[in-house]
């Protein structure tokens, strides 16, 4: 609602009207509007008409705007004669107009918090004086390096790799954007081109910048974390209808064809300015220094000479084309680890080309006498040589490895995994890590002792994280050509030519597939990713749908544990419980407790920590063969045996008269569950108070940051985030918590702390802390995370069993038990219960937790721990009610009276205990009927698969 102020002082301003009405009347607590402190300040908008004389006067009115309700209520009040608003010694009055708000505004006022005219007026004031550009003369891409007599306190010299002179063809400018915390140079000229590409250099990704004259002319020099983001923008933009609305950017890898060769190597950035000095403006680096600190930038070092006159081409053709060869050498051939830390030098910036074939001589005769130990060398030397102090060389900084104490041979990494390199792309570059231990799975057991020749590759922005963009920036043609490229021809690495193999469903989430280089193997010749994928089973039945396609071959990629092998006749199919055509166990077997305790025996050699850290699991998140899903333990199984349904299978496996039985997640203990986005948002429209995720929000930071007071809260951090899963380091740390070890220690302990636990500690808080800024990844305290199982009574009721109790609908059993507890602990109460992605309302339901089963009857599943068994009866699945879910493994939470069920798209069900989170009213669940997939009037190709996952990228984008 719309009211216009009449009666304004000339020189009174937006802030200073917003301020009087704020605290004179809307935010006065107690008052008319605000009751009580922790009420949420009304949110309104204030506008001055300008004056027709120009300047920054007023003609004396305005609007002012509010929400409807509180519209209505301002403007009884003031009917009435209680609002009284004084600015300058004048009375403003109010009068309501027929303006129509916007939608946008509208929703601004209702969802945002009051910003503080104050804040506002600051940032106002920032922005007002940053408006003027810088002209610029040169933008120059290119490295810091030490000269061969310079000594080693001596600054760095600048080696321009690639130029781009803007004084004749083209025009370039150097804005400050406040708002957006950037620098951006606008490269381009509108009379005579067509496009403008944009420089953009986030504040976060300045290490530190330097600026002097170089024969006259102004530079700044800027020492980067990360390359700038390139953006290509259309100047005269089509009007085409067909074209996506808004979407006129671009994202690219290079400003040109002379870029494209440096930019994976080079991004360290020099900017030539335009000496505009003058008497109005002043020192054009006076200004510069002014620009910075007004937009809150550490202002760039002055005295520091840089020179930048001799350009050393350190990645031109030619230099690039030495390290080529060389690494396609016989000696680095057979020494794939040592060429693959060779090329993490030079493509994570620890080392130039001219830099490496000084080291040639030095990594050869390290391979001659270390043999396998060099590889391990070398990675040791490239960690080593991306932090060395500025004035070590590299030779220098190899040498100092060498001298240290020689790795042992490397250990082989316990069962279930593997020694794995990993690469990076971003739009510029690529970044190679690794080796490091990481969870193997069905396709590198089948390929042992042959690891080196597969890759994990991520798709990252540059600064490793997922990728982000504006409203306005056309990601999905970057995706298209950057990583639909990359996955359809693949890449050269080291020497070896890497094709895309598969993915995992999980790996997909975080952006991740798998490649392999094509290899010999003694039994079965060569193998490349083609002959891998077909060796998978029949795909037949999916093979029109892609993203089915993918998923089906994704089974064999998931991260899992080989556990106990068994033979045809010690498994066996059961028909899927149904009725009136509702499938009640999508995606759940049964296991005999004698083959779930061989599973946990074999679990338990592999990892002994499981005999501390879990109880005898109840149920086991599997892939076998062809199969995937939930096996609950089935207490009547007799011997070794195991029961998979129809729902169960995705694709066939012909032949097979053995397979393991490959674990994907041992439900031995409950998890800790978390809050998101959606689910806050359905919460609170259900009527949960906003002030309880305040208040979980703020526990949230504040055990997180207590992660560097104790051992114990680190590890329990790690645990609940399954950080460095593959590493175990959280059973690390309490193994040596029982030791006497302690970050902070007393008397009787040992120190614990180390500079790399403490910067691994600082790594593990950021990510937490960013995951709840971001996701609203809030822990529910009082709560557990579970799998969902079915009831198998109905089934054995068919079979004429008597005396069965079968959960009716509407009901659920659920019960937890520690690892530490001597006796389970059985819900029972109201719940609330959803899977995620939480869309509608009805996803969240309430159901009831019957507690202890009863013991006049025969129940199935009285025995399980650290599951939620749902029934099997009724006119409805309830699994499939929440969100569409099955019982394949996907999380649910689960609250009881104080209880509640819903999922955080994993593979578990949530389970909250956190009475200020139960919603009473019922609402209906929404119907989520079967959607067919995309499909094609022909089978798919792995080009197929690849569109379909730079589709899956695109959509995963945050804007």
């Amino acid at each position: 609602m719309e009211f216009s102020i009449r009666h304004i002082d000339f020189k009174a301003d937006e802030w200073e009207i917003t301020t009087a009405i704020a605290g004179q009347v809307l935010h006065v607590c107690p008052g008319l509007f605000v009751a009580n402190p922790e009420e949420r300040l009304p949110n309104f908008k204030v506008r001055l008409n300008k004056s027709q004389a120009g300047g920054v006067q007023n003609d004396g009115t305005g609007e002012f705007t509010l929400t409807k309700s509180l519209g209505k209520k301002f403007k009884r009040l003031n009917e009435k004669g209680h609002i009284e608003v004084v600015v300058r010694e004048k009375k403003l009055k109010f009068f309501p107009n027929t303006n129509t708000v916007g939608k946008s505004l509208l929703l601004e006022l209702e969802k945002a918090p009051f910003i503080d005219p104050d804040i506002a007026r600051d940032r106002g004031r920032r922005i007002n004086a940053l408006r003027d550009p810088f002209l610029v003369a040169h933008v120059q891409i290119g490295t810091f390096y030490h000269p061969r007599d310079a000594r080693p306190r001596d600054p760095r010299s600048f080696s321009i790799e690639w130029d781009q002179d803007l004084r004749h063809r083209s025009m370039g400018w150097l804005f400050f954007e406040y708002e957006h915390k950037c620098l951006r140079v606008q490269i381009g000229d509108q009379t005579h081109e067509e496009t403008f590409y944009n420089v953009i250099i986030r504040f976060v990704s300045i290490n530190k910048m330097a600026m002097g004259h170089d024969f006259g002319n102004p530079y700044v020099c800027f020492d980067l974390f990360t390359p700038p983001v390139i953006q290509k923008e259309e100047i005269f933009r089509s009007l085409d209808a067909s074209r996506e609305e808004g979407k006129y950017r671009h994202r690219v890898g290079s400003l040109n064809a002379g870029h494209a060769v440096v930019a994976p190597y080079a991004h360290q950035l020099r900017i030539v300015l335009y000496d505009a000095s003058d008497h109005e403006f002043g020192d054009i680096l006076t200004r510069f220094e002014y620009y910075c600190r007004t937009s809150s930038l550490h202002p760039p070092k002055q005295g520091v000479t840089i020179d930048a006159n001799g350009r050393q081409n350190f990645f031109c053709h030619r230099k690039l084309n030495e390290i080529a060869m060389w690494l396609r050498s016989p000696l680095l051939t057979s020494n794939w680890r040592v060429a693959f830390q060779i090329e993490a030098l030079l493509h994570n910036g620890a080392a130039n080309t001219v830099e490496l074939m000084e080291l040639r001589p030095r990594i050869e005769e390290l391979i001659r006498c270390f043999g396998d130990t060099a590889g391990d060398i070398m990675r040791r030397f490239a960690e080593d040589a991306a932090h060395r102090p500025l004035g070590q060389r590299a030779l220098e900084c190899f040498e100092s490895v060498l001298k240290k104490k020689p790795p042992r041979p490397r250990t082989s990494p316990p069962r279930g995994r593997f020694f794995c390199h990993h690469v990076t792309f971003t739009p510029t570059r690529l970044l190679l890590e690794g080796p490091t231990i990481t969870q193997s799975n069905r396709v590198l057991r089948e390929y042992e002792g042959y690891e080196d020749q597969f890759l994990r590759v991520d798709f990252r922005d540059e600064d490793r994280l997922q990728y982000r963009w504006d409203r306005d920036v056309d990601g999905a043609s970057y995706l298209q050509e950057r990583v639909g490229t990359l996955l359809k021809r693949g890449f050269d690495l080291a020497g070896r030519h890497f094709e895309f193999l598969g993915y995992s469903s999980s790996a997909l989430r975080e952006h991740a597939v798998w490649y392999v280089s094509a290899f010999y193997h003694p039994k079965r010749g060569v193998v490349n990713a083609q002959n891998i994928r077909d060796s998978l089973g029949d795909f037949s039945g999916v093979i029109t749908s892609p993203s089915k396609y993918g998923a089906r071959m994704a089974q064999a990629f998931s991260g899992t544990d080989p556990s106990v092998r068994i033979g045809r006749d010690q498994w066996s199919k059961i028909p899927d419980i149904e009725e009136n055509g509702i499938n009640f166990t999508d995606g759940v077997g049964t296991i005999s407790p004698q083959l779930a305790e061989q599973i946990y025996r074999a679990l338990c050699e592999d990892n002994p920590t499981l005999l501390i850290n879990s109880i005898i699991p109840s149920a086991y998140q599997i892939r076998f063969l062809g199969c995937k899903g939930v096996v609950s333990v089935d207490s009547r199984l007799e011997g070794i045996h195991m029961c998979i349904r129809p729902s169960m299978s995705k694709f066939d496996v012909p032949g097979e008269e053995y397979g393991t039985i490959e674990i994907a997640r041992a439900i031995g203990k409950p998890n800790m569950p978390h809050l998101n986005r959606p689910l806050v948002m359905v919460l609170e429209d259900r009527g949960a108070p906003k002030e309880v995720f305040m208040k979980l929000q703020e526990d949230a930071v504040a055990n997180a940051r207590m992660a560097h007071d104790s051992a114990a809260l680190y590890a329990q951090l790690l645990e609940s985030r399954r950080l460095c899963y593959s590493y175990r380091l959280a059973a690390i740390l309490r193994r040596l918590n029982t030791l006497g070890l302690e970050l902070k220690p007393n008397r009787l302990q040992q120190p614990l702390d180390t500079p790399f636990l403490a910067k691994l500690r600082a790594c593990a808080v950021n990510h937490v802390l960013r995951e709840v800024k971001h996701d609203a990844r809030i822990p529910i305290p009082n709560s557990y995370m579970l799998v969902g199982v079915a009831d198998e009574g109905p089934a054995y009721t068919k079979k004429g069993l008597k005396g069965v109790y079968c959960l009716p609908q509407g009901k659920i059993f659920a019960c937890v038990q520690h690892p530490d507890d001597e006796e389970p602990h059985y819900l029972q109460g109201m719940c609330l219960i959803s899977r995620s992605p939480v869309i509608h309302p009805g996803d969240v339901q309430r159901v009831y937790a019957i507690g202890r089963p009863p013991e006049d009857l025969i129940c199935l599943f009285g025995h399980l721990r650290n599951v939620v068994v749902f029934p099997t009866t009724g006119s409805w699945s309830l699994p499939n009610g929440l969100g569409g879910g099955d019982l394949d493994g996907y999380e649910v939470f689960l609250s009881i009276t104080d209880n509640s069920v819903i999922q955080d798209v994993s593979d578990m069900y949530e389970v909250i205990q956190y009475g200020d989170l139960l919603v009473p009213e019922h609402h209906d669940p929404a119907s989520y009927p079967p959607v067919q997939p995309f499909k094609l009037e022909r089978p798919s190709t792995i080009d197929d698969v690849c569109d379909f996952i730079v589709e899956y990228i695109n959509s995963d984008v945050v804007v």
